[in-house]
């Protein structure tokens, strides 16, 4: 089971069960600490999640004085998800790309209008009807660049994700560089070839991946 840790407004994990007890043992979390995996609706003490006893009295991580700053420990794993929340749901990412494909489908029409119209002007009339490939070609390269380079983007996220404050991560919840985000989507291919069960299977995977994601190394977050 992956476990996430919030504590002072920052974010970390997912952990091993093992993993978390062994922090506690360091004074690395705490019991007041709050948790979450997949399993849960919303964020709860982690004493809650352990089936723990709570604690009696306040914890707090090893600290070093800085100056007049206290910062505290990192955890022992680095699994940053400080710009991140927990897993996106289905219905989220769901209404998500039915916003992008809107959005690749009328961007896709105007380039395929242009190629079109540029097979028109170089050619006879019956010319451009003779080159459909080419005209899918454009749609398909409208929506590569589309999800590979607002995915890759500082802002990891198509408009569609911005909308509903997802964003795409590699495991660490960093960000994806172009040639990952391109796999992604491509590897969409794949998800939808069997069947759409590729694009289903965020709904009961560990990590919430569709097929193209666990191919990709990446997640899909929603933002906290």
């Amino acid at each position: 089971m992956d476990i996430y840790i919030a504590r002072a407004d920052q974010q970390s994990g997912p952990f091993s069960e093992e993993q978390i007890k062994s922090m506690l043992k360091t004074g690395m979390v705490g019991l007041g600490d709050h948790a979450w995996h997949d399993e849960l609706e919303d964020w709860k003490p982690l004493h809650t999640v352990l089936k723990l006893p709570p604690p009696t009295k306040p914890q707090f991580a090893p600290a070093s004085p800085v100056g007049d700053q206290i910062h505290f420990a990192a955890p022992v794993v680095r699994a940053s998800l400080a710009h991140s929340g927990q897993p996106a749901s289905f219905l989220s990412r769901l209404a998500a790309h039915v916003i992008d494909y809107l959005l690749t489908a009328f961007a896709g029409t105007i380039a395929s209008i242009t190629v079109w119209l540029l097979f028109l002007s170089t050619g006879p009339d019956d010319t451009a009807g003779d080159h459909p490939n080419f005209l899918s070609l454009a749609f398909s390269i409208t929506g590569w660049l589309y999800f590979a380079l607002m995915e890759s983007s500082p802002k990891q996220a198509t408009l569609g994700k911005m909308a509903l404050r997802l964003i795409v991560t590699d495991l660490n919840g960093e960000r994806v560089t172009f040639g990952r985000a391109s796999g992604r989507y491509w590897g969409m291919i794949l998800s939808a070839f069997t069947l759409g069960i590729g694009f289903f299977m965020c709904g009961w995977t560990q990590k919430r991946q569709c097929l193209h994601d666990i191919l990709s190394g990446c997640l899909v977050l929603k933002k906290s």
